[in-house]
């Protein structure tokens, strides 16, 4: 598909509901660039030789990490043509996002994901997920007053991704976005 001009897509959702996956594709489908908010915050823990959870623990005592990976997030999305996919990327681009999805599934669902994905036991990667997650729906409402309810408020399309193929979903958000655009250019 031809990309549009100056488009701006926004997937949140937790980890593990394929939020960079879907991304990818999308924006792979429309020639637009992708950011992802994770794959930022894992370079910054790599750089500091530190796991997630470290950087995440380290990050609830000041909002500096918080406020730097999300003003990326904005920057990105201001820049236009792109899709993005973080946690809050919907939150902090919702009067910039021509589309706004939130993606989610069952923690289980999720958790079993992740493990797969990085090669990990699935308490191995229960533990580092929770910890994460635990600690950044903590900093949203700390250094944001925000909660995930208000995340998924921020959105246009909430989609569940269990029990559905990553095809099956690509397939959905595609049809989304196509119909969105089209509404949007008439």
């Amino acid at each position: 598909m031809t990309s549009p001009k100056n488009v701006v897509i926004a997937i949140s959702g937790l980890h593990g509901v394929g939020k960079t996956s879907q991304a990818r594709r999308l924006a792979e489908w429309l020639g637009l660039r992708h950011v992802s908010g994770g794959s930022i915050f894992r370079k910054l823990a790599k750089s500091k030789g530190m796991a997630l959870t470290e950087l995440s623990l380290i990050a609830e005592k000041s909002d500096e990490i918080d406020r730097l990976l999300d003003g990326m997030t904005v920057k990105e999305g201001k820049e236009g043509d792109v899709v993005v996919d973080s946690l809050l990327c919907t939150w902090f681009l919702k009067d910039i996002a021509t589309i706004k999805i939130f993606l989610f599934a069952p923690e289980q669902v999720r958790i079993q994901r992740i493990a797969s994905r990085d090669k990990k036991a699935y308490k191995e990667a229960y533990e580092e997920t929770i910890t994460r997650e635990s600690s950044e729906i903590n900093r949203f409402k700390k250094f944001y007053n925000i909660t995930l309810e208000d995340v998924k408020n921020s959105c246009h399309l909430l989609l569940s991704t269990e029990g559905i193929s990553e095809y099956e979903v690509f397939s959905i958000l595609k049809y989304y976005v196509q119909t969105k655009l089209g509404k949007l250019r008439q």
